[in-house]
């Protein structure tokens, strides 16, 4: 005997029949049950559920609501763990949702294939592994890139202090650097993940790849310009760990695929007589408060004079003083520009910087200006 739960059609209440049986009583109303009847109605009731869920993922993942989209995607599963489409939406979610893991993309993709081997579906859930690395190579390289200039002046600042230790406290500090790296090694799993032959047999797929592997080389000469913002370069250890992965991407491309663009040589060339040198910057103490001279119309100006002193006797005796002053000469002249023009501005600044004199002059220098 197996006993299973249904609900009674005349009362709604839950119960449990032996399915071996065609018909039992409900032990609530006493009315007569079909049993299969009451099966196939709970399958009916479930499909409706299922329809209403996917509905909501779809909706969801149309809004770009990750979280939304993989949650009702998951619903579904909860009623129907083979639903080829929950396990194709579970995958999007994951995909649009921040820090997603790589792993449960895959692993949501190949169970979609497994409940439904149709070429359309496998060829959506293929371009999604190769659309996502392709996309995020582009991200990766953009974030690499984009604060160097802030690196070059704390580069600067650590070389005024300890310039034989610079590079190697920079690499040390550098955790987005590190993180980045990581994630971009990490994402080649999606390009694995699809077949070699798949990529050998659709030009979608071996376009995409082709991207893949620009942005590969792209990722790899941004890692080595921040290194190189760090009087260092990349080691041929690491640059041949590059070009091995970059093989392992372009495997599978036909021939016509296979061009300049994406030629190994297109990594950063090592030059060691043209490597950049670690070099001891020295503060420049004798330059001028740009902004307090734009505001207060010269540099001999008496607040200009707190200013400076308060630089050398005060900020230029730490490291995080140096760092303000190297960020302050680098940024400074072309705000110090715009505010000679700019009265409202100007004036707002004068106030808030005669707040901060008149500190200083009761604080550090009231006998000298006062």
């Amino acid at each position: 005997m197996s006993l299973v739960d249904i609900k009674c059609p005349n009362c709604g209440a839950s119960i449990q029949l032996d399915n071996s049986r065609e018909s039992g009583f409900c032990s609530y109303c006493g009315s007569k049950v079909q049993i299969q009847e009451a099966i196939n109605k709970i399958k009916i009731d479930r499909s409706c559920d299922i329809n209403n869920y996917l509905h909501l993922a779809k909706t969801a993942s149309e809004a770009n609501n990750g979280q939304e989209t993989y949650d009702y995607a998951n619903k579904v599963l909860e009623l129907d763990s083979t639903n080829a489409e929950a396990w194709e939406l579970k995958m999007v979610g994951i995909a649009l949702m921040p820090g997603f893991n790589y792993y449960e993309i895959i692993t949501a993709g190949n169970k979609a294939i497994e409940f439904d081997s149709s070429l359309e579906l496998r060829k959506r859930i293929y371009m999604s592994f190769l659309s996502i690395c392709s996309l995020y190579f582009q991200n990766a390289c953009m974030m690499l890139l984009e604060d160097l200039q802030t690196l070059k002046v704390l580069y600067d600042s650590h070389c005024t202090l300890d310039p034989d230790n610079a590079t190697n406290n920079m690499l040390n500090e550098d955790s987005t650097k590190d993180y980045l790296i990581n994630e971009i090694s990490q994402m080649l799993t999606l390009r694995f993940a699809v077949p070699d032959e798949e990529i050998g047999q659709d030009e979608d797929f071996a376009e995409i790849t082709v991207e893949i592997a620009k942005g590969w080389i792209e990722c790899e000469q941004a890692v080595n310009s921040r290194y190189n913002t760090y009087g260092t370069y990349l080691s041929d250890e690491a640059l041949n760990y590059w070009k091995r992965e970059l093989e392992k991407i372009k495997k599978g491309l036909p021939t016509k695929y296979l061009t300049n663009d994406i030629n190994p040589n297109r990594f950063s060339t090592r030059i060691e007589n043209n490597a950049p040198k670690k070099q001891k910057v020295v503060a420049n103490n004798e330059g001028g408060c740009y902004i307090a001279t734009a505001v207060y119309g010269s540099y001999d100006a008496p607040e200009v004079m707190v200013l400076r002193q308060f630089r050398d006797n005060s900020l230029n005796k730490t490291f995080l003083g140096k760092c303000f002053i190297k960020a302050y000469y680098y940024l400074s002249p072309p705000v110090a520009k715009k505010l000679k023009n700019a009265k409202r501005i100007n004036k707002l600044v004068r106030f808030i910087l005669d707040k901060w004199v008149k500190h200083l002059q009761q604080a550090f220098i009231n006998e000298l200006y006062v």
